[in-house]
């Protein structure tokens, strides 16, 4: 063959590859834009509905840092995509405790609360029921239960919270807010789908499985609001806020988000994952709800911080 039809060749693939790497990190950004404004909307139409603040952050602005985990999930589940969808998930919790929470600790130390220990023990039993779903793949049927089981603890977060008739209100009005809601309702439905076919083209150029895509560059992106909020909240010195928004979203992640893709479309796990991946993932989340149950600082966030290196290097040896 001629080398000079070879250099051609390779020189395309890097353009290719090159195009396939942008449009991910173009997705990812209308992800990350789309879910602020979807949340910020939605936020605000509910404080002027006079909704109490705690019931906006415990269901709206913790589902907010998991909407980009959440739409790419779907968007795998329609078009197939069974890896990218189990991929983001175990590999969106991992980065979660592993990374986000491990700097927050180590940033400053975080002090544990009774919620933040409830939601604990909550998080420890979905991730449990979670990774023996998992084994097989999730089904229609495993993936309802999944969902009611989410819904139900959002139920139990309401009862357990008191309401405020006191109606605030900001200087965005109801048009503006709702705006802002279904402009970043339309980015999350653009953006998803984007980031969806761009890395499983990638993984295909690289030659890699597409679930190792989804387990590192797509989790890692679709996480950034919770590591922007806990890395926050660990520099303001809100104790627990830390701890409580890896939890919650965690939680999210491992019910509402394969209840949701599953029912769409049943879930395939492959071999890495179920014998692998999963039981890495679900030790990770086990070491990090039991550091929680005290006062983590710097040993903490550095165990947890190596757990994640382990993780990853199983990932690539596998």
């Amino acid at each position: 063959m001629d080398p000079a039809r070879i250099k051609i060749d390779d020189e395309g693939c890097d353009h290719i590859v090159i195009l396939e790497l942008l449009g991910t990190v173009l997705g990812l950004a209308m992800l990350m834009i789309g879910a602020n404004f979807l949340v910020d909307g939605a936020a605000g139409i509910a404080r002027k509905k006079g909704i109490s603040g705690h019931v906006i952050g415990v269901t709206l602005v913790a589902t907010a840092t998991s909407l980009p985990e959440l739409a790419t999930s779907i968007t795998a589940a329609i078009e197939g995509e069974s890896g990218i969808a189990i991929g983001n998930i175990v590999g969106s919790n991992a980065f979660n405790v592993g990374v986000v929470l491990a700097l927050s600790a180590m940033i400053m130390p975080v002090v544990s609360e009774s919620v933040v220990r409830r939601d604990g023990f909550f998080v420890w039993g979905a991730t449990m029921l979670f990774a023996v779903l998992a084994m097989n793949g999730v089904n229609r049927w495993e993936a309802f239960i999944l969902l009611v089981l989410y819904i139900a603890y959002v139920v139990y977060l309401f009862k357990a919270t008191k309401l405020t008739g006191k109606i605030e209100v900001g200087e965005k009005g109801y048009l503006a807010l709702s705006l802002m809601f279904i402009g970043g309702f339309i980015l999350l439905c653009v953006g998803s789908p984007l980031l969806v076919r761009c890395a499983r083209d990638l993984a295909f150029e690289l030659g890699v499985d597409s679930s190792v895509i989804a387990v590192t560059l797509i989790a890692a992106g679709t996480s950034l609001p919770e590591l922007i909020t806990g890395v926050v909240a660990a520099i303001k010195g809100h104790e627990g806020m830390a701890v409580g928004n890896v939890l919650g979203s965690n939680l999210f992640n491992i019910l509402m988000i394969p209840g949701v893709a599953g029912l769409i479309s049943a879930l395939e796990v492959t071999d890495l994952f179920s014998r692998a991946m999963i039981p890495a993932m679900m030790i990770l989340t086990v070491l990090a709800v039991v550091l929680s149950w005290k006062k983590m600082g710097k040993f903490s966030g550095a165990l947890l911080f190596l757990g994640f290196c382990a993780f990853m290097f199983l990932l690539v040896q596998i």
